[in-house]
């Protein structure tokens, strides 16, 4: 994972450096795994595609144009709804699907197709296997999200 200077926002070439090699500013070590900061420019984003700091209020990355905006909560709610009442995954996934992200529309896409294949292997099945490739499916889909698997840029 890349580090930042808190200092002057600079990305750090050594992640086990104690100073930056920009400003010379001591690096605090710190476990937190957000996508924004707050620097000298005042509360920033980094985008985790290239690492360039945006000022807040952006939506998307100044260098790289990649969407700022996380919906994690939206693809974890779209997976628990899937698992126990599939027809209403509908909803978050058809949410993923209209949002300008193509990580978000991926899974958008992955929710609602696995919506669909519920619903026909529940008409031809009608046994446990539908809820075995529920889950399968539903592992894939996280599998995909925490790699960054995106169709839609």
């Amino acid at each position: 994972m890349t580090k930042f200077c808190d200092k002057c926002g600079a990305e750090l070439k050594n992640e086990n450096a104690k100073f930056c090699d920009k400003c010379g500013a001591k690096v605090k070590i710190s476990n937190n795994n957000s996508n924004t900061k707050t620097t000298n420019m005042g509360p920033v984003h980094i985008c985790p595609h290239c690492g360039q700091t945006t000022p807040m209020g952006l939506n998307h990355c100044e260098k790289c144009g990649s969407s700022l905006e996380d919906y994690t909560t939206a693809v974890i709610i779209g997976y628990i709804v899937t698992l126990f009442v599939p027809i209403l995954s509908l909803i978050p996934g058809i949410y993923l699907l209209t949002r300008n992200n193509g990580k978000a529309k991926t899974q958008g896409v992955f929710i609602i197709g696995i919506t669909i294949l519920f619903v026909i292997f529940v008409l031809i099945f009608q046994s446990w296997v539908t809820y075995l490739l529920l889950i399968i499916l539903i592992i894939v889909g996280i599998y995909l999200w925490y790699n960054d698997y995106n169709i839609f840029n």
